[in-house]
């Protein structure tokens, strides 16, 4: 049965969009994998182990005095937040998928967790009302990242209340010879 222009020309207009998107999971991929390799650079490492360890701020008043302090860990705090930042910019504007994201990211939501309850605070104090703003859009704007933020604040206070208890590493080096 021979078929009509019509439907030729919709099946090329299918077969389009298909490879279209085929085109864009590529580059999606392509992008998240160049995202790894910037995690990887040694300073951004080095930022990465004190955000998702040491760095445990208790307040905003903490987090601004960190921030603000001129140190090391203050600009380990920018830049590893501003490359999440990026990240979820990316998703707001089509670059990436929420879905991806939620996938291959999940270091975001577990660094997110731990500024997130300081976030209205310190925006205030250091007039930055729009500071990670795309990234707070991203983790909260679903069901599954609010539910994933919500594991990781667990979490993060049980983190808390364990180093609460535990003595010092520095007390622990002394007692063992």
């Amino acid at each position: 049965m021979p078929r009509s222009e019509f439907d030729i020309m919709k099946a090329k207009r299918k077969a389009s969009r298909s490879s279209s998107r085929i085109h864009t999971s590529i580059q999606q991929a392509e992008l998240i994998l160049s995202l790894y390799d910037l995690r990887r650079e040694a300073v951004m490492r080095e930022a990465r182990s004190y955000i998702g360890g040491d760095f445990l701020p208790a307040s905003a008043d903490e987090l601004v005095a960190i921030v603000t302090g001129g140190g090391r860990q203050g600009a380990f705090v920018l830049q590893v937040y501003g490359y999440w930042d990026m990240v979820a910019a990316f998703v707001r504007h089509g670059a990436l998928t929420a879905e991806l994201v939620y996938d291959t990211c999940q270091e975001m939501y577990f660094q997110y967790a731990k500024i997130q309850p300081y976030l209205g605070e310190f925006r205030q104090q250091m007039n930055l009302p729009e500071w990670m703003m795309n990234l707070e859009r991203l983790v909260e704007g679903s069901k599954e990242g609010r539910k994933r933020l919500a594991i990781m604040r667990k979490n993060l206070a049980a983190m808390a209340d364990l180093r609460a208890t535990r003595p010092s590493a520095q007390g622990a080096k002394s007692v063992k010879k």
